[in-house]
């Protein structure tokens, strides 16, 4: 009995010094970051702008580090992808170093503090666009925010196609704050660097040349005592039209060549028929190739369009021409005078060095003789009236080589005014 109080005793008394040994778990110390983020956040409120005074201005700096640019002229929409810098200054999150070991400087998510929403006014309204982003922001201890979110904002931009494919894009965009007035939030240009392309990749097709900014201060007659600033970002790009110009200028000016030597070729040979309506086939196919790459709807006619639309026209001409000639050339009545007198003077004069020679082998000796007795005079030529009809062998000649001086000297102007040129 006396054995069995003595072992309860001894187990009660372990079982107590085990007790006294377990000491409760308490929290780790805390490191300087971890006090500086707990006492701004401890009454902090990213529901209203960060000043002591409602009338106080909070100065956003802005600043675009351009990534790319993605241009859809079909769709006359385009997406600039960057990194934009917001700086500005918080009131409520200041703090001296020495209290925190020196800490000048800390890391802080951008949803637990107030950010300023830059709203894009001209954007696309086809793309979900937040004016609000997340990112890590940096903290300094005079209250200065630096936030660097990649954001990427469309807009509408109209095309200009007068030149295409050389042309040139300028598309704007216009930031600002789409509720505050510039009494409350004043956007302005980033004082160090506006726009920056040190990382910027063109995009496919597109080659960006400048990028132009301007602030406008925003008064507005409705609201006299109040302002509201935008920012203005005009993007100047030109386009990549080494692929465009292969499949369209350049045989734009071999249909020209085509349709100028098809008047050059024997009337009675049926190949410059062929090689007329060929050319002319050739122009159907390269509209339709420029209807693929442009706008339907574009308020500018590119230039290659009416160059293609007036050489079709002269193509035409060649060709019913061509038929004209043709019918013209198997005509056997005796000619009228009128065209003996329009022959001689087309033949004698300084006109018969823009004559082309007919070089028909098939020529008859009778029908030489019969044009070298026209040439001679009247005399000769009335003298035989069935020679006569050789005549409108030689006006077909002359039809001819006019057609071609008139149809040469259009395609040098057309080209001159109508074929676009890289100026840039």
């Amino acid at each position: 009995m006396f054995l069995l109080a003595a072992a309860l005793a001894l187990l009660g008394a372990g079982a107590a010094h085990a007790q006294t040994d377990c000491t409760a778990p308490t929290a780790p110390p805390q490191h300087h970051q971890a006090r500086l983020q707990e006492c701004l956040m401890e009454s902090y409120s990213s529901d209203y702008r960060p000043v002591f005074d409602h009338k106080s201005t909070v100065n956003v700096q802005v600043g675009f580090i351009l990534k790319y640019i993605s241009f859809d002229s079909l769709e006359e929409t385009f997406t600039v992808h960057s990194w934009v810098s917001l700086t500005w200054q918080d009131e409520f999150l200041k703090w001296e170093p020495a209290d925190y070991g020196g800490l000048n400087m800390i890391l802080i998510e951008s949803s637990k503090i107030w950010t300023p929403e830059l709203s894009l006014f001209n954007a696309d309204a086809s793309k979900y666009q937040s004016d609000s982003f997340y990112t890590t922001c940096r903290l300094f201890n005079n209250g200065t925010v630096t936030c660097v979110p990649h954001m990427a904002h469309s807009g509408i931009c109209r095309t200009t196609l007068t030149r295409w494919p050389y042309d040139a894009q300028n598309c704007t965009l216009y930031f600002g704050s789409w509720m505050h007035t510039g009494e409350q939030i004043n956007f302005t240009f980033d004082s160090v660097s506006a726009v920056n392309t040190d990382q910027y990749q063109d995009g496919p097709g597109w080659r960006l040349l400048q990028v132009a900014k301007k602030r406008y201060t925003g008064h507005y007659h409705c609201c006299p005592n109040e302002t509201y600033p935008m920012l203005r970002y005009t993007y100047v790009m030109q386009r990549e039209a080494a692929g465009p110009a292969a499949v369209v200028v350049v045989p734009s000016i071999a249909i020209v060549l085509l349709t100028l030597i098809s008047l050059t070729l024997d009337i009675k040979d049926n190949t410059r028929l062929i090689v007329a309506c060929f050319s002319l086939f050739c122009h159907f196919v390269f509209l339709t190739e420029i209807g693929y790459d442009i706008p339907k709807e574009s308020a500018d006619t590119p230039i290659i369009l009416l160059f293609i639309r007036d050489s079709m026209i002269i193509t035409l001409v060649a060709v019913l021409l061509t038929l004209a000639l043709q019918a013209l050339r198997a005509r056997t009545a005796p000619a009228p005078g009128w065209l003996l007198s329009l022959n001689r003077f087309a033949t004698s004069g300084p006109a018969k060095y823009a004559v082309f020679t007919e070089f028909d082998p098939d020529k008859t000796s009778e029908e030489k003789v019969a044009l070298a007795e026209t040439a001679a005079g009247p005399s000769a030529a009335a003298a035989d009236e069935p020679q006569r009809a050789s005549e409108w062998l030689q006006l077909s000649n002359i039809l001819n080589s006019g057609v071609f001086i008139v149809s040469f000297i259009t395609y040098a102007v057309l080209i001159i005014c109508y074929i676009p040129r890289n100026d840039y």
